[in-house]
């Protein structure tokens, strides 16, 4: 009889064939080659897809550095300057103008350059993913370390720009002839109601105004503590998912458990009755009932169909951050969905590189700039929620400024869009001695949420009253 311990054995794993040949595409080479010397617009086209360093060939790589350098100087690309740069080199007993004229023979037409450019960079790629799994089982069967974090950590840096080199494609230079072209294609599709403005907010009023979150924007939610940051950003995750497709949201402080709570609070969440269920309560799964179990449970499976991811390793750089986007935007269009947005929770936790230690400002900067970049590169918007800084609490008018963000770094350049949060109940909440004017007023404003929007680019400012339950994490536009 087996074993149990014997059942349980992993089975074995095929070591890594140390003979495995480098990808290459030697022929692509050759003709991409070719082409740029008859006609040196073969090179304008090609090198938005590949870089020297991709070539596999030696010969080869140091022909495409001097034709970019010669075409940068305004130079020509002709059969002198080739027989100049060939004549030191190895061709393998072809002579210099039997070589030349191979690859005048084999050239391919400059309308093909950008395909035969990607194949070369497509196998310079495929090259570097063999040598960086080849490196992993060097280290790791030359390392004492039995954690596998660093070996992974390790292979993830080292495939990241492989990774983006294949999803960046729709932000490389475009004509204006087709840049306004795809507006009025968008706004056709918009007319017909096949295609909205921008990822909904999910409040009707705040995506009027701003068209809701569009493809590259970097849009900063930003409050003081208590003003309801993760309550907000939580109800557009949720409805972005629901709407438009999958959503990520980098959760930096708290754990999936505690969202969960929120999100399973504001699920269940029911106007009429008068004791909602609080996040509170189901975290401390006590004093609920079976009515409210029933829903809960309800909550669970409206919760299972909507692709929220959430990350919630604290720490993380700004490389992990922009890697794991990536990864989840392969994940989303191998399901046939776009990935929506993006939600980092939030902006000052996030891990800055060495580059700038000790400098905040300029480690803030840096973070900023990235997440602005990163949106542009997805072609998503980055919803990323940033602290005030405490200048606020010395004003008599506590709603955010746009200068409240400027001790942190870029955050207000970088930014399309700049949503500020305001709950006065807080303050009054936390006020000693109200009057009865101050009494009066708070339970007015016991469930209002102001947004402003402080700063965007290409809309108006303005302020947005909403309910919000904080208790339930709940937030829906007030009606007039």
């Amino acid at each position: 009889m087996t074993s149990v311990t014997a059942a349980r054995r992993p089975l074995p794993v095929e070591p890594v064939a140390e003979t495995v040949s480098p990808p290459r595409a030697i022929e692509a080479e050759q003709s991409l080659l070719g082409a740029i010397l008859l006609n040196a617009e073969a090179l304008d086209r090609a090198r938005d897809y590949v870089r020297a360093e991709d070539f596999f060939d030696d010969v080869h790589r140091q022909i495409f550095t001097v034709m970019c350098q010669r075409r940068d100087a305004g130079e020509h690309i002709d059969w002198r300057l080739l027989t100049a740069v060939l004549s030191d080199a190895d061709l393998g007993g072809i002579s210099v103008g039997g070589y030349l004229g191979k690859l005048v023979e084999g050239a391919i037409t400059v309308v093909g350059a950008p395909g035969y450019a990607r194949i070369i960079a497509e196998a310079a790629r495929m090259r570097t993913v063999l040598t960086t799994a080849q490196a992993a089982v060097t280290r790791m069967s030359e390392g004492s370390v039995h954690d596998p974090a660093p070996y992974a950590a390790f292979m993830i840096d080292a495939l990241d720009g492989v990774v983006s080199a294949g999803l960046a494609e729709h932000a490389r230079r475009v004509t204006l002839k087709d840049g306004t072209a795809n507006v009025l294609a968008r706004i056709e599709r918009a007319l017909q109601g096949l295609e909205p403005q921008g990822v909904s907010y999910g409040l009707p009023r705040l995506d009027r105004d701003t068209l809701g979150m569009r493809p590259g924007q970097f849009i900063v939610l930003a409050g003081r503590p208590g003003m309801g940051k993760t309550t907000v950003a939580l109800h557009v995750a949720l409805n972005a998912a629901r709407r438009s497709g999958p959503v990520g949201f980098f959760s930096l402080e708290m754990g999936a458990d505690e969202l969960s709570e929120r999100m399973l609070a504001a699920t269940a969440y029911d106007p009429r009755e008068r004791e909602p269920i609080t996040y509170r309560a189901i975290a401390e799964a006590r004093h609920l009932s079976p009515y409210a179990l029933d829903r809960l449970r309800e909550a669970e499976g409206v919760c299972a169909e909507v692709p929220l991811w959430i990350e919630q390793e604290a720490g993380l750089t700004l490389g992990q951050i922009a890697a794991r986007a990536r990864q989840m935007r392969v994940r989303a269009e191998s399901r046939g969905t776009p990935l929506a947005a993006l939600v980092v929770d939030h902006i000052g936790l996030i891990k800055p590189s060495q580059r700038y230690h000790g400098n905040r400002v300029q480690e803030m900067t840096e973070i900023s700039a990235g997440l602005k970049g990163l949106a542009k590169e997805l072609g998503i918007p980055v919803l990323g929620l940033s602290q005030l800084n405490r200048e606020v609490e010395k004003r008599p008018d506590k709603r955010p400024q746009l200068a409240d963000l400027r001790e942190s770094g870029s955050i207000e350049q970088d930014a399309d869009v700049v949503l500020g949060l305001f709950r006065e109940a807080y303050y009054l909440e936390h006020k000693a001695d109200r009057t009865e004017a101050e009494e009066a007023r708070l339970f007015v404003a016991q469930d209002e949420l102001e947004i402003e929007i402080l700063k965007q680019r290409s809309g108006p400012t303005g302020r947005i009253v909403c309910f919000c339950d904080v208790a339930c994490n709940v937030l829906a536009e007030k009606s007039r």
